[in-house]
């Protein structure tokens, strides 16, 4: 008979395991999670002779984790974390800075590498929303006041314009007397606006990009500089010059810079793209900063601050936020009051924003933060995260949530 035990203690960790859920040209957020493991790192055969004596074998060194309560061998591949599917509503990004916190590709699904054993758990920092002109995103971040939490069932492709010749000149609509005229339509497919063009809350719209196909006509139509590689800078001078002259009173700078898997820029060489290109519009039109996510140090409003001190000739009207942190709405108030005070006090435009939980939830959350948003003086315009089907429309008529989005006061 042989029996076998461990000869070193069994020490207690965690480890981070990602998994990236993705597709071609759709925005995937990336989910991560935390799971305690146990790891041994040696083995030692006792053997019971015939005498009834041991022998004690050589320690060997090997390596398992604990798994969800199964030992797994570290020579064996170590499975993804599962992550639940999302439910069949639309499910919000969430992050925070260190109290409530933040981000529409990453086609890979991967594990971390095994951590080395120690005594101490290691804790994730702040994880961000993941979106390019050509996907969208969904992360998932820890749950700190300033970290988000996200899953949106149904991922829309975002897809840029590449050049201007399309671009149809849009006209601008003024405020409705009934309402606050600051929401917005943040969209990737034009065809889909129709369906809010009798809400007379709704009065502005972008698509992450420069130029756009033809949109209602009761929508204003903002450009956006979404990062800083030649396709983006080409045709910008142009692109803005068709915009204004259909009634453009606003540029949008970079898309979340402070996300390596968006415009990915650092705060020094974003002030200098921005004084390259934004800046020569400042007496033309109203300049929005560029939209951090609200992930934590050094991202979100970390990087905002830093750009605004290394932009200090730069004209800046306005100040671009992303948020997604599940459906708290008094973290979501929270943190806009802080993104005010980062941004120097300026006017808040809050361009993604989404919930999470089933419809009901949703619509509650949507309806408690849009009222608070129209009534609150440094919240200029707001957009929630987006125009496609399965999330504010379905098909080719608004959702339930879009119905609340388009017509609750």
């Amino acid at each position: 008979m042989r029996t076998t035990f461990s000869t070193l203690a069994v020490m207690a960790s965690s480890l981070l395991v990602k998994e990236a859920l993705a597709a071609p040209a759709i925005r995937a957020r990336d989910y991560y999670l935390d799971t305690d493991n146990v790891i041994v790192t040696e083995e030692v055969w006792v053997t019971e002779l015939a005498d009834g004596s041991y022998a004690t074998g050589v320690p060997v060194a090997v390596g398992t984790i604990t798994i969800d309560g199964s030992a797994v061998l570290v020579t064996e591949p170590v499975p993804s974390a599962t992550i639940p599917p999302p439910a069949p509503t639309s499910v919000a990004p969430t992050t925070t800075e260190a109290s409530t916190t933040e981000v529409p590709a990453v086609p890979s699904t991967s594990s971390t590498p095994l951590p080395e054993p120690t005594t101490s758990s290691v804790v994730a920092d702040a994880v961000f929303l993941e979106q390019t002109p050509s996907s969208t995103s969904i992360y998932v971040a820890p749950t700190t006041s300033e970290a988000p939490v996200v899953v949106p069932t149904t991922l829309a492709s975002v897809v840029l314009p590449s050049t201007i010749t399309s671009a149809a000149p849009v006209a601008t609509t003024a405020a409705s007397s009934s309402g606050s005229g600051k929401r917005g339509l943040a969209y990737n497919d034009a065809s889909l606006l129709s369906s809010f063009t009798s809400a007379s809350e709704v009065t502005w719209a972008y698509n992450w990009g420069s130029t756009t196909s033809s949109i209602p006509s009761n929508f204003e139509y903002t450009p956006m500089l979404w990062g800083l590689l030649s396709g983006d800078t080409g045709n910008w001078a142009e692109a803005v010059e068709t915009a204004l002259a259909g009634g453009s009173t606003h540029l949008l700078a970079f898309n979340e810079p402070d996300y390596s898997g968006q415009a990915n820029l650092g705060y020094a060489e974003a002030a200098t793209g921005y004084l390259t290109y934004m800046q020569p519009y400042a007496s033309k039109a109203k300049l929005v900063s560029p939209a951090v996510t609200n992930g934590g140090d050094p991202m979100g409003l970390t990087w905002l601050s830093n750009f605004i001190s290394a932009c200090s000739s730069c004209t800046i009207d306005a100040v671009a936020i992303h948020w997604y942190n599940g459906g708290d709405a008094a973290a979501f108030k929270e943190y806009m009051a802080k993104a005010y005070t980062a941004g120097g006090n300026r006017p808040l435009w809050i361009t993604e924003f989404e919930a999470s939980g089933t419809d009901e939830e949703q619509a509650a959350f949507l309806t408690e933060v849009m009222a608070w948003m129209d009534e609150t003086d440094y919240i200029e315009r707001y957009a929630y995260f987006m125009v496609s089907d399965g999330n504010l429309v379905s098909g080719s008529s608004l959702s339930s949530l879009g119905s609340t989005y388009a017509t609750s006061t």
